[in-house]
């Protein structure tokens, strides 16, 4: 279409969506996933997973656990969200869960969701700030 824009806003009553053709949607994914390759390579690092609202990317270093890694991953998210939701504390940045010998630092990039599975002594902040 002529003079279409590359990217544009729509803006509705309760929030703004931005529409972003399907190359750059498929870039920032490349990206990510550049990203979460270099950091799972780092000491301590088990894996990550990467969902969009149709797909989802995996890369665990024991393949056997991916399930239990998929079902940890959504149901934290989903118990975070409700936490934030019934005490007010409004859009999420960052959840880390810690258990006895796991950590897992869950977060949203764009319209992507990022699990990012390590040992509980590895220092999940520069992971963090590699990510956003």
């Amino acid at each position: 279409m002529p003079g279409r824009k590359k990217v544009s806003q729509v803006e509705t009553a309760e929030q703004q969506v931005e529409w972003v053709p399907k190359a750059e949607a498929k870039d920032q994914v490349s990206d990510l996933r550049s990203t979460l390759d270099k950091i799972k390579a780092k000491e301590g690092v088990i894996g990550y997973i990467l969902r969009a609202s149709t797909s989802a990317a995996v890369d665990i270093k024991d393949p056997s656990k991916i399930i239990d890694y998929a079902v940890l991953s959504a149901s934290a998210l989903e118990s975070a969200e409700s936490l934030s939701e019934a005490f007010g504390l409004g859009k999420l940045s960052n959840i880390v869960v810690e258990g006895k010998d796991l950590k897992v630092l869950l977060l949203s990039v764009g319209e992507h969701r990022i699990s990012v599975f390590m040992e509980k002594n590895v220092d999940h902040n520069p992971i963090f700030k590699e990510l956003t």
